[in-house]
């Protein structure tokens, strides 16, 4: 899982500074999704669509934030989060009242901003960055890797938030699923490893269409 790959990490040489890299990076990716969403630099606006977007942007932010926070006990030889740290959480949820129904909120918000994210990469609809920036002779390939990456990963967000609602209708934890439950569990109803070859290319992708944003986004001044 995320926290897995960062334990792993931490052993590679160079580990130690690697690992303070990232853990200030998905901070500040952390802070940049919690402007995003509060702010709102895109012009979302609060829509029915719009705040499925600001909404999903938040829950970004807590989940990379997370991840920075567990970069950073680890780099204090602290122990990492469980690795089921998502039937964890849910199961937490679940004993408080009303938390099934939060839970199945916060799962059909997850699962219609990856659906969103699914139509986005088919249509090509990312206006936030500046493709004339990009060399010609580069740009359709970059834009279907960007395209692909982001179709990909709207797959996994929808798998997440589908798991959760029905954690939430079977009042069972157990029906959570981190990302890399959720990958297993797909690859056990598809053709396993073909198709864990097909997700993991599209995570590449989506890197790659996170380093384009990273380039060449476009950042309106904030209202």
């Amino acid at each position: 899982d995320t926290s897995g790959a960062l334990r792993l990490l931490l052993t590679q040489p160079f580990g130690q500074t690697l690992l303070i890299v990232l853990a200030i990076g998905l901070c500040g990716y952390a802070a940049w999704r919690f402007l995003d969403a509060i702010s709102d630099p895109d012009r979302d606006g609060t829509r029915f669509s719009g705040l499925v977007t600001r909404s999903g942007n938040a829950v970004r932010g807590m989940i990379y934030g997370a991840l920075g926070f567990e970069a950073f006990r680890l780099l204090r030889g602290l122990r990492g989060t469980s690795p089921d740290e998502a039937e964890l959480w849910t199961a937490r949820f679940l004993d408080l009242p009303f938390g099934a129904v939060a839970v199945g909120i916060a799962g059909a918000i997850v699962a219609v901003y990856g659906i969103s994210e699914i139509v986005d990469g088919i249509r090509g609809t990312d206006n936030k960055v500046d493709w004339s920036s990009i060399p010609s002779n580069t740009r359709p390939l970059v834009e279907r890797i960007c395209r692909f990456g982001v179709t990909i990963r709207g797959g996994l967000i929808a798998t997440l938030g589908v798991f959760l609602v029905r954690a939430s209708l079977a009042h069972d934890p157990y029906q959570a699923a981190g990302s890399r439950e959720s990958m297993i569990r797909l690859g056990g109803v598809f053709d396993g490893q073909w198709f864990l070859i097909l997700i993991a290319a599209g995570v590449l992708a989506y890197a790659v269409d996170q380093a384009v944003h990273a380039r060449w986004r476009r950042i309106r001044p904030v209202l």
